[in-house]
């Protein structure tokens, strides 16, 4: 009788760490999209090599956007591929025309600028200070285009990335981990 048992934990703790070893990753039309965070800063990893559906004929990128964050003091471009860390920020929404729609103040982000080239492990990483951020599930935009052309090409994306763990989580669950050891250990040293 304890196989099963033994067995079903197993399969349980097996089925939450591969869960959330897929957490803050997004797919659409063939570009990945992987978010982490370390303290303050949020990292967006973008691989791009090959996109496909209303993308497929994208090249470059010209704006990022990352939204529902909490609220925020201040914020900067830490970290971005080639002539993109030169990227303009701006308190507006991201549209078809760029950094040009409703302001969202201390409340999203949008980087804009020079077009950078499509590659894999495009790396775009935010310094944020205030205490009221949230990076649990940040929506993101992009603007896509066919090289230095001002038109976009397809679709703006905004889509929720899933939620990013936060450290503690993980060590909750490695400290969940180790009580069911020492149960299961208890147990066994009773019978």
């Amino acid at each position: 009788m304890k196989l099963p048992g033994r067995l079903t934990v197993t399969a349980l703790l097996s089925a939450g760490l591969a869960t959330s070893a897929g957490a803050g990753t997004l797919t659409f039309q063939g570009v990945t999209f992987t978010s982490s965070v370390s303290g303050n800063i949020l990292t967006i990893e973008i691989d791009a090599v090959h996109p496909t559906g209303d993308w497929v004929t994208a090249t470059t990128i010209g704006a990022l956007q990352i939204k529902d964050i909490g609220n925020f003091d201040a914020v900067s471009l830490t970290a971005a591929p080639g002539a993109a860390i030169g990227w303009t920020l701006s308190p507006h929404e991201l549209n078809a025309n760029g950094c040009e729609g409703g302001a969202h103040s201390k409340q999203s982000v949008c980087y804009y600028g020079t077009h950078v080239v499509l590659t894999d492990k495009m790396i775009f990483q935010y310094a944020f200070t205030g205490a009221n951020t949230n990076f649990t599930s940040p929506d993101l935009k992009v603007n896509f285009f066919v090289g230095d052309n001002t038109s976009k090409i397809g679709s703006l994306l905004s889509m929720t990335l899933p939620a990013v763990p936060e450290p503690h989580t993980y060590a909750m669950l490695f400290g969940g981990l180790a009580v069911l050891g020492a149960l299961a250990r208890r147990r066994r040293n009773n019978f």
